[in-house]
């Protein structure tokens, strides 16, 4: 009997897919991802060369908040537009930190050798 009701509460509620409602995305779409990803990750270790931990904070959080503004983003050409403002934003950020300098030891796990 127990059998039975498992199988017409089968046949009463047919099981949908999570996609079924979503749109077909691009294969653009998931490159794009895969590279603001990697963008993200090259932006938080650039971070590593700013001397002052405070401001080192402060541009991880920026940099965060710019993402998450832009993560629905599906549009092709404005998600490579964005990455490419995001290549030279990384550039600034990088000369800034060479010109910053500073003791960089204590945020790569080097040991202070005195």
């Amino acid at each position: 009997m127990r059998l039975t009701l498992l199988a017409r509460a089968r046949e009463a509620a047919p099981r949908t897919s999570r996609f079924a409602n979503k749109p077909d995305l691009p294969l653009d779409y998931f490159i794009n991802r895969a590279n603001a990803l990697s963008l993200y990750r090259q932006f938080i270790r650039a971070t590593r060369s700013l001397g002052d931990a405070r401001a080192r904070w402060e541009t991880i959080e920026f940099v965060r908040g710019d993402f998450e503004r832009y993560r629905g983003v599906v549009e092709s050409e404005k998600s490579k537009t964005l990455l490419a403002l995001g290549h030279r934003q990384l550039k600034q950020l990088n000369a800034t930190g060479s010109l910053i300098g500073g003791d960089i030891a204590k945020f790569r796990g080097k040991r202070d050798l005195r």
